[in-house]
């Protein structure tokens, strides 16, 4: 077994224990603290997102404000003093007397809006997103540029050549990189936000949404490609003895 398969069997194992932990076990580490003016409530009109002017002839004008929208995820400072948000309604049935059901609802993931006048925090979001969209658009394009060769050099017969042992690894290390990078990015989002934006009765946690499949199959394809270099060397030594 060569050195470079031993060490992409060996990452592989490691991101699957890995992957497998975090899924299983969360640990959140906060402090938080609550002033006189904090306060959650439903508003009909949200200061600063929005203006209304009354017309002549009594008609009202409603003019919303850009904004700025992001999504995190959040849970209550406080979980044994929190209210709770019920629903109770009545089920949709055939007959005129619905049964009542109660559901207690929970936010985990919220969509925050602030106005684009807070300069300094939209200015490092939209920067930050616009990096993020220029280098996943440009990994994506280089990972589509190696499939088609791979696809190309396997139509023509050529499959166990070191070109295409050095495409599979080309492809696997950039998808591999690809979820490592959107890791990181969404991470830094998060402590962010973690920093900059304090939310009554609820505090921001990060939590992964990178797609996994990109580095189980990024480290899979690093290992079929060393794989291929194996059955490369076999065939030919086999040649070599007829």
């Amino acid at each position: 077994m060569s050195k470079k398969l031993k060490i992409y069997c060996t990452l592989f194992v490691v991101v699957l224990v890995y992957l497998v932990v975090t899924s299983v076990i969360h640990f959140d580490s906060y402090g938080w603290g609550q002033g006189g003016h904090d306060k959650l409530e439903f508003v009909d009109e949200a200061p600063g997102f929005m203006t209304r002017d009354t017309l002549e002839g009594g008609a009202v004008r409603t003019i919303n404000k850009p904004t700025v929208s992001y999504e995190v995820y959040v849970k209550p400072k406080d979980a044994r003093n929190q209210r709770v948000l019920l629903s109770t309604a009545k089920s949709i049935k055939q007959s005129s007397a619905g049964e009542i059901q109660t559901y207690k609802v929970e936010m985990q993931k919220v969509k925050l809006e602030t106005p684009t006048s807070e300069t300094s925090f939209n200015f490092h979001v939209r920067f930050l997103a616009i990096a993020s969209a220029i280098v996943i658009m440009i990994v994506t394009i280089w990972i589509l540029c190696m499939v088609y060769k791979l696809i190309r050099s396997i139509r023509k017969g050529d499959i166990f050549v070191a070109q295409v042992s050095k495409y599979l690894e080309t492809t696997g290390i950039l998808l591999t990189a690809l979820y490592l990078f959107q890791w990181f990015s969404y991470y830094v989002f998060t402590q962010y936000c973690i920093n900059n934006i304090q939310l009554t009765d609820y505090y921001i946690v990060y939590k992964n949404e990178c797609n996994s499949m990109y580095i189980i199959t990024g480290l899979a394809l690093m290992i079929v490609s060393q794989i291929i270099l194996m059955g490369k060397d076999l065939k030919e030594e086999q040649e070599l003895t007829i």
